[in-house]
């Protein structure tokens, strides 16, 4: 057991490290310790829960793989009863979940419930199981298994299904146990690192609000019929859940809305009113200066003097020059 626990330890995707540890495993199955090989399942799961989420987790599933084909299959192995093979199913929904932290790591899972499918060695509805802990859309091969398990639960409360959705659960009924076989719960599986753990709760939530939206659209189609313009989906009718009152409260702020813009219409009104009597009494103000200067300046044009026109010749002007009078007095005594 020491062995198989350092092989354990030591895993990776290499071919030597997974056969290391299958060895181990095929070697109780052929003394059919049955005792032993559940405790080596046991230290299986626990070393892939304590695993850092960033090593290379899908090597625990190929050593799942490697055992299982060699029990069922292999030519010493095949006559023995299969220990490991439901001891193994007790855990590989939770193995798939804890390895699937990337898309590479669920092209491999989905690689290897593809080939479980094809080798028979789980049944349908097992490997349909397993393939929703992976998150991955479900395969052609699988959604008839799909359909027929949505089938068989819609029968199965079709007789209180009416009257069981018109009403609330009671206080002390837990409303995710309707949910438990349906939503891979295993995605909610915890491991030793705190990072996978909060990853692994996303996953889980975001498939929860996916199962409730679909149920919600299934058992409340009547009422979306009913209501089309009003509800488009599942979520308006929720959203919409207290009609009065939402209402009421859309016509209050309508009203307020109006009287908000009624008070800037009045605001506006009174701005441009005043700036009308602005301007008009600017126009008449300047009408009435223009006007008084107007009559000023023709006043002052009428009473200024005239300017009489100048002589340009001396000889006609009348003017009394009293050399010009002697002279002429004594021109008049010599005529004498």
């Amino acid at each position: 057991m020491d062995e198989f626990l350092a092989d354990l330890r030591e895993l990776d995707e290499t071919q030597e490290r997974v056969e290391a540890v299958s060895d181990g495993m095929l070697r109780v199955q052929r003394s059919g310790d049955a005792t032993q090989a559940r405790e080596m399942v046991d230290s299986w799961i626990q070393a892939l829960r304590a695993s850092d989420f960033q090593s290379e987790r899908v090597a625990f599933l190929y050593v799942a793989n490697h055992v299982l084909q060699k029990t069922l299959f292999g030519e010493s192995e095949a006559s023995k009863t299969p220990l490991f093979v439901e001891l193994f199913v007790q855990h590989l929904e939770e193995a798939v979940a804890l390895v699937c932290n990337s898309p590479m790591d669920r092209q491999n899972v989905t690689r290897l419930l593809e080939l479980w499918h094809e080798k028979e060695i789980f049944s349908d509805a097992q490997v349909l199981k397993m393939w929703r802990c992976t998150g991955e859309d479900l395969p052609g091969f699988l959604e008839a298994v799909a359909v027929a398990e949505g089938d068989a639960g819609a029968k199965q409360g079709e007789t209180t299904k009416n009257d069981a959705d018109m009403e609330e659960l009671p206080e002390n009924q837990d409303g995710g146990a309707e949910l438990h076989h349906v939503l891979p719960m295993k995605l909610n599986s915890h491991s030793a690192n705190p990072v996978l753990d909060v990853l692994k709760k996303i996953d889980h939530h975001k498939t929860a609000v996916k199962f409730l939206d679909q149920q919600i659209r299934e058992r409340h189609q009547f009422l979306i019929q009913d209501s089309v313009m009003r509800y488009q989906t599942a979520a308006d009718l929720v959203a919409d859940r207290a009609t009065a009152s939402s209402q009421i409260k859309q016509r209050a702020e309508d009203c307020l809305r109006l009287i908000k813009v009624r008070n800037i219409a009045r605001l506006h009104q009174e701005a441009i009113a005043e700036s009308a009597m602005h301007a008009m009494n600017l126009e008449a103000s300047i009408n009435s200066n223009s006007a008084s200067e107007l009559q000023s300046l023709s006043k002052e044009l009428k009473d200024r003097p005239q300017d009489k026109e100048t002589k340009t010749d001396n000889e006609n002007e009348l003017v009394w020059n009293p050399c010009d009078s002697e002279r002429a007095g004594a021109v008049a005594k010599l005529e004498r």
